[in-house]
């Protein structure tokens, strides 16, 4: 059995809410993870007892979820309430949020619960522990749900949140295709002839509508056409009012030394959930307030599985992308990158930002300016495209319904 351990200090976030106390209350000090051959455990350590709730949900994507009444993040190196799991369990973050704090673990594939319990402390702080194996997917959708509910989660958002996903639907995938810069921001400028980045990039983004349109396969809609800016913040809302089934923000780097070189495909970090949580909340989208008959636990529950299944998907289009433009072009990393990139921010809709080369290397540069590279590259775009979406491609957006803010 291997652990890995997860220590942690009191998150000045969540000290703000409680100014003045001498500590956190019910403060979660430690998240370790052990894995077995037959199972995965999670110990969640506290400085005093809690009752806690563990449950595994089925909807989006497979997740293990500890609730935690009264519950204060403390864990030292995970500051920002977020962290990698180990066995079974994938990325886990703490929400404050809702009627209860939990912690949320995203899970390797279906499983269910074989254990629960707590332990008194032994050298450390009290423990309370989840074990968790593999189990076949038609036993974890039975058991997976909600405590002290008998609905699925889709019954649930259709009662509450008046969100009806409509499962027959059938329509082509629509692309949202953004051109960096533009206008009065070239973007990189030109070291070694040819376009700043602003042209590039628009001259890629026609290329990649003209390959996406004869596929027959796909709408596509370009945040610019021209040499014009646009706003961060404008191109994320053309893609929301568009209903992006993928949004592709197009760049070309550069860096101080002209060796850098290749492609890199970039999704959202960590850091940048927190940034949009906070942006959904500010813009309304599906954060209603209550008085407007939306819980706000339901509002929590719309962003997780909006975000969960943006990040899904966001990850796995990158890595398909990688995969394609390898046989193409250099990489400067052969795995996605992780950042907080403003246009990656909108949790309806899965995003990537992919920087085709460095404007500042030679090799690149000629490459970026060549248009048989670009249509190669391009097509290597189209190929991720149609691996990702195989059928009619298109998804159901939980957090579209009739209620919702429009798009501005």
């Amino acid at each position: 059995m291997a652990f890995q351990w997860a220590k942690t200090g009191c998150a000045a976030l969540l000290m703000a809410a409680v100014a003045g106390a001498a500590a956190c209350a019910n403060d979660l000090t430690h998240v370790r993870f052990g894995a077995h051959d037959d199972f995965s455990r999670v110990v969640i350590e506290a400085d005093r007892p809690i009752e806690f709730d563990a449950f595994v949900l089925a909807e989006p994507t497979p997740r293990l979820v500890v609730s935690l009444p009264g519950a204060a993040w403390r864990v030292a190196d995970l500051a920002n309430g977020q962290g990698r799991g180990h066995g079974l369990f994938e990325e886990f973050r703490f929400d404050p949020s809702g009627h209860n704090p939990r912690v949320i673990f995203n899970l390797e594939g279906p499983a269910r619960i074989v254990q629960e319990m707590t332990l008194d402390p032994a050298g450390g702080g009290y423990r309370m522990v989840v074990d968790i194996a593999p189990a076949p997917r038609e036993e974890f959708v039975e058991l997976a749900g909600f405590p002290e509910r008998s609905q699925t989660l889709t019954q649930l958002l259709a009662e509450v949140a008046d969100v009806t996903p409509d499962l027959g639907l059938c329509r082509r995938p629509r692309i949202v295709v953004d051109p960096g810069h533009g206008g009065r921001d070239p973007g990189a400028l030109q070291r070694h002839g040819g376009g700043h980045e602003a042209d590039v990039n628009l001259a890629a983004a026609l290329e990649l509508r003209a390959l996406l349109n004869a596929t027959g396969r796909f709408d596509v809609v370009l945040t610019r056409e021209t040499d014009v800016f646009i706003e961060l913040e404008d191109r994320v809302r053309i893609a929301r009012a568009a209903q992006a089934d993928m949004f592709i923000s197009l760049h070309a780097d550069a860096a101080g030394s002209h060796t850098a070189r290749g492609a890199a495909v970039y999704v959202l970090s960590s850091q940048g959930v927190d940034r949009s949580r906070t942006r959904a909340q500010r813009e309304g989208d599906w954060f209603l307030p209550e008085s407007e008959h939306r819980p706000a636990e339901v509002n929590e529950i719309l962003f997780d599985i909006s975000m969960g299944d943006k990040l899904n998907r966001s990850r796995q289009f990158a890595s398909e992308l990688l995969a394609e433009v390898r046989t193409v072009s250099a990489l400067l990393r052969d795995h996605p990158e992780h950042r907080g990139f403003l246009v990656l921010l909108d949790a309806q809709f899965p995003a990537v930002l992919f920087e085709m080369g460095f404007m500042s290397n030679p090799q690149d540069a000629r490459n970026l300016n060549d248009a048989n590279h670009r249509r190669r590259l391009m097509a290597s775009i189209v190929a991720a495209l149609e691996d990702h979406f195989p059928d009619c491609g298109a998804r159901t957006n939980y957090a579209a319904n009739s209620t919702a803010a429009p798009a501005r």
